[in-house]
C-alpha cells in the first residue's frame, strides 16, 4: 500500500503513574477477545438484539443485503416489494429474494446467469459501494483497528469519513455499546454517508457529522472521553491541536497519509512540547 501509517499514545499523565507498562499494539490484538468474551457472558440488551438479528435466516422487505456475482460485481440492494434490480447477469425481481436464505443462489426470471444473496458485512460493503472518494482497503483497516485497539463499548473519532469503507468496520468493531463519530467537510459526500448508514442499520452506532475538524475541531464529542481518534486528512497536523481536547489518556491517534512530506509535518506536531509519545 501507499499509504503510511502512524500511531501514537497520548498519556501526559502516564510517564508518573505507568512507566513503561504501556501496551503496545502488538499485545493489544491479543486482548480484544476476552473483554468481548467477558462482554457477551454478561448477555446485554444489545448483544440479545445482535443474536436475534444473526438467527433471521431470511432476506425480508427492506433489508440491505448483498448480490454477488464475483470478486469484481458486487451489488448492494434494498429489497423493496415489486421492484427489480437490473445488472449485468440479468434482472432480479425482489419478490423473488424476499423470504429467500442468506447464502442462496438466486436466478433472474429469464435467462442470464444465478447471483449468491448474500448478508452483508463491512468487507462485501467495500468492496461494492460507491466510490465518491479513494477507498481505504482492509488490508489497511485491519492494521488500523488493531493500532487503534477498536472494540466493543470504546468511543472512536474519524476525521475524513469519504465513502465510508472505514467507518463500517469502525461500527462493527465498537458494537455493543461503542460509538464512532466520524466527521466530513463535503456537505454533499456526509449526506450521502449518513443515507448509506442507515440503509446498513448502522446509525445506532455511527454519528455522522458535516464539518472541518481542522478549523472547527470535533465538535459534540465529549471532551476526554474518546478512546482513539483516525485522522484520513490532507493536512493532519491542523486537527491535533482540537485532538488534545477529547482525547482520554492512554489513547491514540492513527493518521494515514499518502506523502512523506504530510507524515513530516504530522511528527513534527505530535513532538511539539512533549504532548505525545511512542510516536512511530
Amino acid at each position: 500500500s501507499s499509504w503510511v501509517p502512524i500511531t501514537l499514545t497520548w498519556a501526559p499523565s502516564l510517564r508518573s503513574h505507568c512507566g513503561s507498562s504501556i501496551l503496545l499494539p502488538g499485545s493489544v490484538h491479543f486482548t480484544a477477545a476476552p473483554v468481548w468474551l467477558a462482554m457477551v457472558e454478561g448477555g446485554s440488551a444489545d448483544e440479545a438484539k445482535d443474536a436475534s438479528a444473526c438467527a433471521a435466516d431470511d432476506a425480508s422487505d427492506g433489508d440491505y443485503v448483498v448480490l454477488w456475482g464475483s470478486y469484481t460485481q458486487i451489488f448492494g440492494v434494498v429489497l423493496q416489494t415489486g421492484a427489480i434490480t437490473n445488472n449485468r447477469f440479468g434482472n432480479f425481481h425482489h419478490d423473488d429474494l424476499i423470504g429467500r436464505s442468506y447464502g442462496s443462489k438466486v436466478r433472474p426470471r429469464r435467462g442470464g446467469q444465478w447471483l449468491a444473496l448474500l448478508r452483508p458485512n463491512p468487507e462485501l460493503v467495500t468492496q461494492s459501494l460507491v466510490h465518491r472518494t479513494q477507498i481505504i482497503y482492509h488490508a489497511d483497516i485491519s492494521l488500523l483497528l488493531v493500532l487503534l485497539d477498536a472494540q466493543p463499548g470504546r468511543v472512536i473519532c474519524e476525521a475524513g469519513t469519504g465513502s465510508g469503507s472505514v467507518s463500517t468496520s469502525f461500527a462493527r468493531a465498537l458494537r455493543p455499546g461503542g460509538k464512532l463519530f466520524t466527521f466530513e467537510f463535503h456537505q454533499d459526500r456526509q449526506r450521502q454517508a449518513v443515507a448509506d448508514f442507515d440503509r446498513y442499520g448502522l446509525l445506532d452506532t455511527i454519528v455522522s457529522q458535516h464539518g472541518d475538524v481542522c478549523k472547527q475541531g470535533f465538535v459534540n464529542v465529549p471532551d476526554g472521553g474518546v478512546d482513539g481518534i483516525f485522522l484520513d486528512l490532507p493536512m493532519p497536523w491542523l486537527a491535533i491541536p482540537h485532538a488534545d481536547k477529547c482525547l482520554a489518556h492512554g489513547s491514540r491517534i492513527v493518521t494515514f497519509s499518502p506523502c512523506i512530506e504530510q507524515i513530516d509535518k504530522t511528527a513534527v506536531e505530535f513532538r511539539r512540547d512533549g504532548r505525545y509519545f511512542d510516536v512511530r
